[in-house]
């Protein structure tokens, strides 16, 4: 390694993206002296030492979070590198098809169903110790009449919640229709009731001000590397909410991300007049989205939360609170990430939320493409922000 490379991987300092590029052509050129036809599972075995070896230097983290298994990154900059020095080579390539398919490697990969994906707790095999069928349909009830007197004892609300975990979940698995879950189960799409839902299913805390703090840096990081040309009106609606004294990060990192991966907004805003009742919005998308009561998420005042193009909240105070329970409701209701959206959703999932398993995927299965643990545009957006981080 060139002396500078050695002296950062020693001192626990992060390589640049040109010095780490050169540690990845220094070690695929070895890698091939010894074997010609290194397969995915030998690369990511030697990334994994590396990780281990010089966590600090090559470990794939945002905020300290562990991004899946900490070495794809380095695992996909090693396939491509080898790929790069095999390619034209005709016999090559064929016996490493031929090797592949022997070893399977052209199967889909094993991954985790869709909808138990980052739970812990999917599907509880019996109600809490003491709680019987009766005792579940009489909080049930109890939480119905608590809803319709608009009860303002959170505590008891999330108590109940928890307490009826094991209904809801059975519920939900056997396919309960939204409007009938909505019936059933109001406090599901509040705040209170999906956060007691949320964290029994996924054992994560929502952190609003950890949220927030994440998203300054992620808005920091895209604003510098952005064309101004393709974010002016961000910017601008941006201005207009700190002048308003509005939360303009969280929206604005939304925004920004759905512009960086290239993904439909529209898919997860719907904008509505600021007079609109929930009775009155139309063209809702199948996949949860936020409802915006104005002309752009950064400005509005008003938010619904819309699942199964069904209105499951009409009054939701904050975009905060709308990115929120529409995330939550993905996992709560079992709903895989739609194509158009992929991106930003795992991003958040994995840099908001903190849900990073290193197996499986929560996207919608796409034929034509192979699927990956973390998505390959996801993973270089958080190894880019992890080395700006360092730098700042």
């Amino acid at each position: 390694m060139p002396s500078e490379i050695t002296r950062k991987l020693v001192n626990n300092e992060r390589p640049t993206g040109c010095e780490r590029r050169e540690v990845i052509r220094l070690i695929a050129g070895e890698i091939l002296t010894i074997c010609p036809m290194p397969g995915k599972k030998h690369l990511s075995e030697i990334a994994r030492e590396m990780v281990l070896m010089y966590p600090m230097s090559f470990r794939d983290y945002i905020e300290d979070i562990v991004v899946g298994s900490g070495y794809d990154s380095l695992t996909k900059q090693l396939q491509s590198r080898v790929d790069n020095l095999k390619r034209g080579t005709t016999s090559l390539f064929l016996k490493r098809k031929a090797t592949s398919a022997s070893e399977g490697e052209d199967q889909p990969p094993k991954t985790m169903r869709l909808d138990t994906y980052g739970c812990i707790n999917w599907q509880p095999q019996r109600p809490p110790p003491g709680e019987t069928g009766e005792t579940q349909e009489q909080f049930k009830l109890e939480l119905k009449n608590m809803h319709i007197t608009r009860s303002k004892d959170t505590k008891r609300i999330e108590e109940k919640m928890v307490a009826t975990f094991y209904t809801q979940r059975s519920d939900i698995i056997k396919g309960m229709e939204t409007p009938v879950l909505l019936r059933d189960w109001p406090y599901l799409f509040e705040m209170c009731g999906m956060m007691a839902h949320f964290k029994e299913l996924t054992g994560m805390d929502v952190d609003k001000e950890a949220m927030s703090s994440k998203c300054r840096r992620v808005v920091s990081y895209l604003m510098s590397r952005e064309k101004k040309s393709k974010i002016e009106d961000i910017l601008s609606d941006m201005e207009i909410a700190k002048a308003r004294h509005l939360d303009a990060d969280l929206p604005g990192c939304l925004m920004l991300l759905l512009r960086h991966f290239n993904e439909d907004q529209a898919k997860m805003f719907l904008k509505v007049d600021e007079t609109c009742l929930p009775s009155e919005v139309d063209d809702l998308p199948s996949s949860p989205c936020i409802v915006v009561c104005g002309s752009s998420p950064l400005t509005a005042g008003h938010f619904m939360v819309a699942v199964d193009q069904t209105i499951v909240n009409g009054s939701v105070p904050n975009v905060v609170d709308a990115l929120t329970l529409m995330f939550a409701a993905y996992y709560c209701l079992n709903i895989s990430y739609p194509t158009e959206l992929g991106g930003t959703l795992e991003f958040l999932q994995r840099c908001l939320f903190k849900i990073n398993p290193d197996k499986g995927t929560k996207r919608e299965r796409n034929a034509s493409k192979k699927q990956q643990s973390v998505n390959p545009k996801v993973l270089s957006l958080i190894t880019n922000i992890a080395d700006f981080e360092w730098r700042e």
